[in-house]
């Protein structure tokens, strides 16, 4: 699934095409740095509302054009890159309330070129493919903190090796409270991994550049053996930061029966899109979602209204909280007066053993 807010491997595609559209400019491209002037400023507008004719929703589409063009005036007077990006994202995100179309400055320019091959493989490792954290909290409750999903083979042989290291715990946490999504390799292999009978993901209708529609509907990707986690108790942690396809992977385990939510409504960003953000040139990108997301088994998705996890509360406590339950509902497979100690002293001050633990 493509977000808006991806890991590395979308970003260099979007960079990439990025770095082309301001190569291949006219001489009037603007630098790093430099100010455009109003000719510039209002071809980034008139780009734009050409290329909102990709967007899956031409009502919605039309309405955003109308938008930009009552005020294409006061843009032309906005010289500043971000403040151009932020005012046209204004209009593009409050007209069609989705989150996803949004307008930003690249991260690449004729100046700061794309990374290579080589360059991104070196830093997906150093990020360890989105995983922040895999340990065993006090009690043998498990915690896996991912800050995004990575889309590559690797990003599922980081959930297998990840999984592999909690599959023995009681319980698990899964953190998505920092996650702006990405999709593919990682959340599909992991939402194999929690569930014997393979969970229900969402149904996408792809809207085709011919205006065609092609329906998608996502699976979940088996490990190489047994699900690592099938039948524990699982808990997620929500946030407003959560976005994209963090919240895809919230609402299809929510959908399923199989976790407890717990934390902050997400920040509601549905509408994928499955090609290159179109650059609007002088150093802008837009992100023009062409997908609508249906889930199965609730005939709806969490497209402008977010995901509302099961127990509310505020992102600072969710992790408590989810440990406080984890804890009540486990069952220990393995029994010793050092764990049972360990587990009496955990259900007693639940937010003591955190904070003694040290390690988070």
């Amino acid at each position: 699934m493509v977000a808006a807010q991806e890991g590395p491997s979308m970003r260099r595609m979007l960079a990439a095409t990025a770095a082309i559209a301001l190569l291949a400019a006219t001489p009037a491209l603007a630098e790093d740095g430099e100010t455009l002037n109003a000719v510039q400023s209002a071809q980034v507008v008139d780009t734009l509302i050409r290329d909102l004719d990709g967007y899956f929703d031409p009502a919605r589409a039309a309405a955003v054009k109308e938008a930009l063009r009552a005020r294409r005036a006061e843009f032309t007077r906005i010289g500043d890159r971000a403040k151009l990006a932020e005012a046209l994202s204004a209009i593009t995100l409050g007209v069609s309330n989705d989150q996803h179309l949004r307008v930003s400055v690249a991260t690449t320019s004729a100046k700061v070129p794309a990374l290579t091959d080589a360059e991104q493989a070196l830093l997906d490792q150093r990020l360890a493919y989105g995983l922040m954290a895999a340990r065993r909290l006090p009690a043998n409750i498990g915690y896996l903190k991912l800050r995004y999903f990575e889309q590559s083979d690797a990003g599922a042989d980081m959930v297998d090796a990840a999984l592999g290291l909690l599959k023995d715990t009681d319980a698990l946490v899964i953190d998505l409270r920092e996650n702006t999504g990405g999709g593919g390799a990682a959340d599909e292999r992991l939402l194999g991994h929690l569930s014997k009978k393979p969970l229900v993901l969402e149904t996408i209708r792809w809207t085709q550049a011919d205006g065609g529609v092609e329906v998608q509907q996502r699976k979940v990707r088996q490990g190489p053996g047994a699900p690592l986690y099938a039948d524990k108790p699982v808990f997620v942690l929500t946030a407003a930061r959560t976005f994209s396809a963090a919240e895809a992977f919230a609402y299809s385990l929510q959908a399923n029966g199989r976790a407890v939510l717990v934390g902050e409504k997400t920040r509601g960003g549905g509408n994928p899109a499955n090609r290159p953000s179109p650059p609007l040139g002088f150093g802008l990108v837009v992100f023009v979602p062409n997908g609508q997301v249906v889930h199965p088994l609730t005939g709806k998705g969490w497209e402008g209204t977010g995901v509302v996890p099961d127990v509310a509360t505020a992102p600072d406590a969710a992790l408590t909280e989810a440990y406080r339950r984890a804890l009540a509902v486990a069952k220990p497979l393995v029994s010793t007066p050092k764990s049972e100690k360990e587990r009496a002293d955990a259900i007693a001050d639940p937010a003591g053993a955190l904070t003694a633990d040290q390690r988070l």
